[in-house]
């Protein structure tokens, strides 16, 4: 059995995580309350821009070949890789990483190159994959301003042909208790992409948006077209912001839950320790007791 005083050590020990992990639980579910109405309250502007987008365009192939919509024999994808830029935050980083490792894997005959956001995703591709740009740092409240580089970086390149496909691997923010790992096509801008992230924004989960109504008629000036060779660039801005300000809640609601589950494991761990100290003290004390003894009889 361990000396008292090595048990004593572990149970400070514990303690001590035990605070750090307190308090990096509460500082967690702050920015997570921040970062959950964040994005709460984009989803409301995302479904209506992708919503006006669709009912302008009703069927975007069947109109002018935009150059954001042109859709090309897909020889070279672009994944943008959204992970944290630090860690306990349970499974959240591995999730994703074993997401984008699945698309790297099945499109092996395709020249593919990635975008990352957050260091955790740079460091695992380091090496293996052509990482073409990082983006770290970006901060516990993201603006629109912070992720505008991104999305233009992607449009600039996918314009001059550096890729045909744009990807977004990211986490949905459903609940504090769950995130989600998500797939969404950036570009090239499709109808199909548009009506499936509308579906995906309105389902009715708790934080979500309502689905919107039907499509309305709207009498455009100048032109349909010129008003989606604006609103086109705009859709992906927003897109993009949309599915970091997701993958920001995701982060630090996971962080949260991770931290409040070692804070727990610590409580259980001081009981543990706690009767194991009390049960080599009491082992002690009974050995002296039995040596007294023994001492005293041998000299009778």
């Amino acid at each position: 059995m361990e000396s008292t005083r090595t048990i004593k050590r572990q149970i400070q020990s514990t303690k001590n995580i035990a605070k750090i992990t307190k308090a990096m639980e509460m500082v967690s579910a702050a920015k997570m309350r921040r970062s959950q109405e964040a994005a709460l309250i984009a989803r409301p502007y995302a479904e209506a821009a992708l919503k006006l987008l669709g009912n302008v365009s009703n069927s975007l192939e069947e109109k002018k070949d935009y150059p954001l919509t042109h859709k090309r024999e897909v020889e070279k994808l672009c994944l943008l890789v959204i992970t944290s830029d630090k860690g306990l935050c349970g499974a959240l980083n591995s999730s994703i990483l074993k997401e984008a490792s699945r698309i790297i894997n099945e499109n092996q005959d395709k020249e593919i190159c990635l975008v990352t956001i957050g260091k955790k995703g740079e460091k695992f591709f380091r090496g293996k994959q052509k990482v073409i740009a990082v983006f770290d740092s970006i901060g516990d409240t993201v603006e629109l301003m912070e992720t505008l580089p991104i999305s233009h970086l992607l449009m600039k390149d996918f314009l001059a042909e550096d890729y045909d496909k744009v990807i977004a691997v990211y986490t949905d923010f459903v609940s504090t208790l769950k995130q989600s790992v998500k797939t969404r096509t950036l570009l090239p801008v499709s109808e199909e992409s548009i009506k499936k992230t509308i579906d995906e924004l309105g389902i009715n989960e708790i934080g979500r948006t309502k689905k919107m109504k039907d499509a309305t008629e709207y009498i455009f000036e100048p032109s349909p077209e010129e008003v989606l060779e604006k609103l086109l660039p705009n859709l992906v801005e927003t897109q993009v912001f949309h599915v970091v300000l997701e993958s920001n809640a995701s982060e630090h609601s996971a962080r949260m839950v991770a931290m409040k589950s070692s804070t727990d494991n610590a409580q259980d761990m001081l009981e543990d320790l706690k009767l194991y100290y009390n049960s080599a003290r009491q082992g002690k004390i009974t050995q002296e007791m039995t040596e007294i003894a023994a001492g005293v009889a041998a000299q009778e």
